[in-house]
């Protein structure tokens, strides 16, 4: 039915766009079939002569019933080569309610003659609805949760056990690791020298350095003394590294071991003693001198010392 009307509309159309020789109206609807709501152009091209004053047609809100006029939107003017020229306006039109609606002819007047435009139909359609679409407000069942709190204890418990094993297997290794190693490198025991051969080798390094020479005599005398001292503690159990001079010789003369060194250890404590406390300063022969008498007494002593862990050493055998 409506293409029908449509066809009846399109042959008023044809017969009303050319009258009167030189003025002539055309009206168009682009699209001319929407939806509720959407919008459309309706189109009125004038072609006149150029002197010519023609009146328009007055649209208020409405174009055609149920057809609401959204805004006007532009007028165009364009010469033409025939001396004419031709008006286009242009009006966004809508319609909120569904069906078919004809908008009618209108008539443009001149001072001598009307022109009327040809009507055109605008078809407004109502959207679809799916009835399919599920409601986003409709409820929805409760999802489960993957897993429960049972089964997340339990493996939970699995993957500490599994941790656990690893850590003891960790610490098995590593034990039976140093265990071998220990085995495969024993530590080597330590080498306690005797107390002669760690004096001899303090005496050779001071009358190497020769510090007397170079100004420093309290320092060659200290070192020089400690030496015997430490010396006399180590061999023969004397705290001489606690004791004055005195009490060192008065020790000394009770050991017949000692007896021999008595005399020249006197004179060289007597003298470190003179230099340390009273200023003293020895010939650089008295120096050279005391060097002497260190070793002499070192060495003097020694074989006794050796005897000495003889003795201890058959004794220890023979327990």
């Amino acid at each position: 039915m409506k293409k029908i009307f449509l066809s009846i509309l399109s042959a008023i159309a044809l017969a009303n766009i050319s009258f009167a020789g030189e003025i002539s109206v055309k009206a168009t609807l682009e699209p001319n079939e929407i939806l509720i709501g959407e919008q459309s152009t309706y189109k009125l091209e004038l072609v006149q002569p150029a002197a010519e004053k023609v009146s328009w047609p007055q649209f208020s809100d409405t174009i055609a019933t149920n057809v609401q006029i959204l805004e006007k939107l532009k007028t165009d003017t364009t010469e033409i080569p025939d001396g004419r020229i031709s008006i286009t306006t242009e009006y966004l039109v809508s319609s909120y309610d569904s069906g078919f609606y004809y908008i009618p002819e209108f008539v443009f007047e001149t001072a001598t003659e009307k022109v009327v435009s040809n009507p055109v139909g605008l078809t407004v359609n109502t959207v679809q609805v799916n009835e399919q679409t599920d409601d986003i407000h409709a409820e929805k069942d409760i999802m489960s949760a993957p897993f429960s709190w049972v089964e997340l204890a339990q493996w939970s418990g699995i993957g500490l056990a599994i941790i656990l094993i690893i850590a003891i297997v960790v610490l098995l290794l590593m034990r039976f690791v140093f265990k071998k190693k220990v085995s495969i490198l024993p530590e080597e025991p330590e080498v306690i020298l005797p107390a002669h051969v760690v004096a001899l080798e303090k005496l050779e390094q001071i009358k190497t350095e020769k510090i007397w020479q170079q100004g420093q005599i309290k320092q060659f005398y200290t070192e020089l003394t400690d030496v015997i001292r430490e010396y006399l503690s180590g061999a023969y159990g004397i705290n001489a590294m606690e004791m004055t001079t005195d009490e060192i010789v008065a020790l000394v003369k009770k050991n017949k071991d000692l007896d021999e060194i008595r005399v020249v250890l006197k004179e060289m404590l007597e003298l470190s003693d003179l230099v340390k406390f009273a200023k003293f300063i020895p010939l650089e022969n008295e120096n050279e001198k005391a060097v002497l008498d260190a070793f002499m007494i070192v060495e003097k002593t020694t074989k006794n010392e050796e005897v000495e862990e003889k003795q201890e050493t058959e004794k220890t055998s023979e327990e």
